[in-house]
């Protein structure tokens, strides 16, 4: 019995101009934790739950963050459903970026699995924990439709188990191959939808990339310290 999985980037962030001062002694990990949809993230966040390829969902996950709780709770309001978070579905830990003596690392975590930042975490590090609480949740959703709310870089790392990646810049553009088929070959927008069909034996079947007209505009936050 196949399964299958919508992994969601949650919807369009504040962006951190927007915040003048913050006055806290919270780790910059809390402090991204804590990051809240702009107004438009909202109204966007409403419309994919009224998109018909989202409807009769099962279960519902998402990440420790808020701005992925805030997307996941016009599903949840519509479909009835209440949700499971999971750390595990936290965006990468950014670090310090050291742009001085690795201007490219951005570029440079898609296409080296084990490069991280100061303080930060891999490529490798983010895909063994997304695909640990991936494989979970196909334990215990065996022939149902689940959505996970996450985040466009841990989203993609997790993609690289079974997808190849032959770009990946600091502006979010990627190129994903699947089965020597380019799925995805754009600007990582908010939010995102990829679907995955898993067989019995956690195989994908079929990954793809979710267009919604809707919500094809542009509408994201460039990369911010």
């Amino acid at each position: 019995m196949n399964t299958t999985i919508y992994l969601i980037r949650h919807s369009t962030r504040l962006s951190n101009q927007r915040i003048e001062e913050y006055k806290s002694n919270d780790s910059q990990t809390i402090k991204r934790e804590k990051i809240v949809l702009s107004v438009n993230g909202e109204k966007r966040a409403e419309i994919l739950a009224n998109e018909a390829e989202l409807q009769n969902i099962n279960k519902i996950y998402a990440s420790n963050c808020v701005r992925t709780l805030q997307t996941a709770k016009y599903m949840m309001e519509k479909q009835n459903l209440n949700i499971s978070l999971d750390s595990r579905f936290d965006e990468r830990v950014l670090g310090q970026t050291n742009e001085d003596t690795v201007p490219n690392w951005f570029s440079e975590q898609f296409m080296n699995p084990n490069y991280k930042t100061i303080g930060g975490e891999s490529q490798k590090e983010v895909r063994t924990r997304m695909l640990e609480g991936l494989l979970d949740v196909l334990a215990s959703n065996r022939g149902k439709r689940v959505a996970i709310f996450s985040h466009g870089i841990a989203i993609s790392f997790l993609l690289q188990e079974w997808c190849k990646i032959t770009n990946g810049t600091k502006n979010k553009e990627i190129t994903l191959e699947f089965n020597n088929k380019i799925i995805y070959n754009k600007r990582l927008n908010s939010p995102e939808v990829f679907k995955l069909i898993f067989d019995k034996n956690n195989k994908p079947l079929s990954i793809e990339y979710i267009p919604f007209d809707d919500l094809e505009y542009e509408d994201f936050n460039l990369y911010e310290k």
